[in-house]
């Protein structure tokens, strides 16, 4: 269990530093924010992850409130989408285009499967 978690903790590392990380402070220096050097950089990081904790869990609030109102909604969008031949949205598309592109750098694609092992062993184990 330990190689698991150890693999698992050194793959989330390899998204984060590949993936995650850099897209993270493109976007902030496309709004002209970029950290002064290593440190800043660090700690604008840790900023964001707690802020992003914080607008996951309020999300998970809001969610189970609204869901049911939302989901004729996402129903309805999607025959409209449907009957204009629109089947991905363009946010989507571009998800699916980096994702295509990340897969094929081995490292990344290596990272993902071990992620997606040990979630896969901690399922197994909680049951």
């Amino acid at each position: 269990m330990d190689n698991v978690k150890q693999a698992a903790e050194e793959s989330y590392a390899t998204i984060v530093a590949e993936v995650a990380a850099p897209y993270f402070f493109e976007k902030l220096a496309s709004y002209g924010i970029a950290p002064a050097n290593e440190s800043e950089a660090r700690e604008i990081w840790e900023a964001a992850q707690k802020l992003h904790t914080l607008y996951t869990a309020e999300q998970h609030k809001t969610a189970a409130h609204t869901s049911s109102k939302f989901a004729s909604v996402n129903a309805q969008i999607d025959t409209v989408l449907e009957a204009a031949g629109l089947t991905q949205s363009e946010k989507v598309a571009a998800f699916n285009q980096a994702a295509a592109v990340a897969a094929q750098q081995p490292n990344i694609a290596n990272a993902v499967l071990t992620l997606q092992a040990a979630a896969a062993v901690a399922l197994q184990n909680a049951s």
